[in-house]
């Protein structure tokens, strides 16, 4: 059977909603919309009534009028789904055991009783802080549900494996447990991570351990704050759906139910009030693809240093104290660093190094040992490189996040701190390769920095949410190409603009008598006319306005991909082709580029620095 590339938007049997897209609006009134036993899988993440802040929903009603409009939407859910269906139901402990009575006297059933556990909860002063949310796993027929239960992912070590060696334990492992035993600590002290206790938080438990996203997680999307793990919904959508099944949530807010369910094969459906969430979600879905690898890590406990290992550079900075200079004590509060398999700091730790030289040299070990022979800028390029980099920089106890650890080991190549250990892959893509979608790259350089006031393409590539805008932007301007593809042309392009700034001041007498002097209307321009044709253009909108000028090997194949890609079709309204006589020596066409592009100043070109210097207009 061939791999299912994409799974396509199709409409709901029967029904007025379409999958493969956020429905904006109440979720009550488009849920009648949909034909009884249509959906597979509903999750629902609704708002817990605690007062909440979302973009267009009050969360704070009386509580009979809550648990009666949660009653109202589940019977909904109810409705909907087929008789095989499961609903998972996401809801704090305010109203927990309101909505699992609501919930049975629907009629559904209830399967399992799950509680996530997270850190970094909500930090309470007259109670307990809130560190945890109740997942019930309901169903309409107890004698009729997906449950994959031979599904390798779901499934764990026994203890008959692990632990007695015994022959005759299944090589397929077991389902896990319901029952989650806590392990007193050696110590008879009180346990404060779940890091410090492995043994405590198993796979094989009903209490899930995965960390909240919280404001520095390279998964955070930035404009919802009640965001979920991938990797917990991967394990729901796993277990309670198959591929090809639509998964429906009801309260999509950041999307995360809908990409993990298109990265897993499903079809996805959702409803969501707010028309700003649904703009963003949407524009996150829109660079998700089938296939591609979930957020977060899978080994919650494993991604984290324990506390004792985040004591290791602490301690050291306590101990040289005195002898940090201000310079160190600015790197302290800079160089915050925290990771997975990685490096062990190779150089015993001395009463007298400071926690600067401490952290370079993590640093420098955590990219040796992770890099995979390439250079900096391919690992910067590259999100899975990056990600095992982060990995070890955390378990290497360092403080921070991943954009202080690539920033500072930029600046440790800028100064000269990186040793040669071993020869350095080289990474080339061909002109012919590059010429298929590095007008993309430029174009999301642009609106990436123009999103972000200006950040250079380093710190672009050094910050995750920036460097994820940039990949989403690139994808949806098109090219059909990966993160990594992209990045690399747009470092391309930066790596030669030196170069190309020189050749417009000592070439602009042969530019000065060229430029785009005939418009062609955007919908009557004959692609075919221009198949294989090299050449330079430019788009402009209603007003004329140019929109970007980009060089080419083929204009036919471009302006075929600038049509097909609707983010930049519905903003075109010209064209104006240079071709053939109108361009000058192929030698200079690289550079008689920028210079239209310093002339015109394009909405998406970016502007090298030095071009507005290169003479005055």
């Amino acid at each position: 059977m061939a791999v299912q590339t994409e799974i396509q938007s199709e409409l709901i049997p029967a029904g007025a909603m379409v999958a493969g897209k956020i429905h904006q609006g109440d979720c009550i009134d488009l849920m009648q919309k949909v034909a009884a036993g249509t959906i597979d899988l509903v999750f629902a993440d609704p708002p817990f009534n605690i007062g909440y802040e979302y973009d267009e929903y009050h969360d704070r009603q009386e509580d009979e009028k809550y648990v009666a409009w949660s009653a109202q939407w589940m019977a909904e859910v109810f409705r909907v789904l087929k008789p095989g269906g499961s609903f998972w139901l996401a809801i704090g402990d305010e109203f927990a055991a309101e909505l699992n009575v609501a919930a049975k006297d629907i009629g559904f059933k209830v399967r399992s009783w799950v509680v996530w556990y997270y850190t970094f909860g909500v930090n309470c002063t007259k109670k307990f802080s809130r560190s945890h949310v109740h997942l019930f796993h309901f169903v309409k027929d107890e004698n009729n549900f997906t449950f994959n239960a031979q599904d390798p992912q779901i499934r764990v070590p026994s203890a008959r494996a692990l632990v007695y060696a015994d022959k005759r334990a299944n090589p397929a492992g077991r389902l896990p447990d319901d029952t989650w035993i806590v392990r007193p600590a050696a110590n008879d002290s009180w346990v404060l991570r779940p890091q410090d206790l492995p043994a405590g938080f198993q796979p094989t438990d009903d209490t899930w351990y995965y960390a909240r996203v919280a404001g520095t997680f390279k998964e955070r999307q930035g404009f919802h704050g009640c965001q979920m793990p991938e990797q917990l919904l991967a394990r729901i959508v796993r277990v309670s759906s198959n591929p090809g099944d639509i998964v429906f949530d009801p309260f999509a807010g950041s999307g995360t139910t809908l990409a993990v369910a298109k990265k897993l094969g499903r079809k996805w459906m959702g409803c969501e009030l707010s028309e700003e969430y649904v703009r963003a979600a949407t524009e996150r879905l829109t660079a998700v693809h089938f296939g591609d690898l979930l957020d977060g890590p899978e080994d919650p406990i494993a991604s984290a240093p324990t506390t004792a290992n985040g004591r290791r550079l602490a301690n050291a900075a306590e101990n040289n104290l005195e002898e940090e200079t201000g310079d160190n004590r600015r790197a302290t509060a800079i160089i915050r660093v925290a990771a997975s398999p990685a490096p062990k700091i190779t150089t015993p730790v001395s009463q007298t190094r400071s926690l600067r030289e401490l952290t370079h040299e993590a640093i420098v070990d955590a990219f040796f040992a992770t890099h995979d022979g390439y250079s900096i800028d391919w690992m910067l390029a590259h999100p899975t490189l990056q990600t095992v980099f982060h990995d070890a920089c955390r378990d290497a106890g360092l403080l921070g996040g991943p954009a202080d650890w690539n920033r500072e080991l930029l600046r440790l190549r800028k100064a000269g701190a990186i040793p040669k250990r071993e020869k350095t892959i080289k990474v080339h893509f061909t002109d012919e390769e590059l010429d298929s979608y590095n007008f993309a790259a430029e174009a999301a350089w642009r609106v990436t920095s123009d999103r972000f006031d200006g950040p250079s393409l380093d710190e672009i590539f050094c910050d995750p949410e920036k460097a994820t805008f940039f990949d989403r932007t690139a994808r949806r301007l098109g090219g059909g190409m990966q993160a990594p593809e992209y990045r690399w042309a747009a470092l391309r392009l930066r790596k030669a603009s030196r170069d190309l700034v020189n050749e417009v001041k000592r070439y602009h007498f042969i530019f000065a008598r060229r430029d785009f002097f005939r418009f062609h209307a955007w919908d009557r321009i004959e692609v075919r006319r221009w198949a294989e044709e090299p050449g330079i253009y430019m788009l402009r909108n209603d007003d004329k306005q140019p929109l970007f000028i980009g060089r080419t090997l083929d204009l036919g194949r471009r302006l075929a991909q600038h049509d097909d890609s609707r983010a930049v079709a519905e903003g075109i309204a010209h064209v104006s082709i240079l071709a053939g006589s109108d361009l000058p020596g192929e030698e200079y066409l690289d550079a008689f580029k920028e210079d239209l592009v310093r002339r015109h100043r394009p909405e998406w070109n970016v502007n090298l620095v030095g071009l507005e210097k290169a003479y005055p207009n």
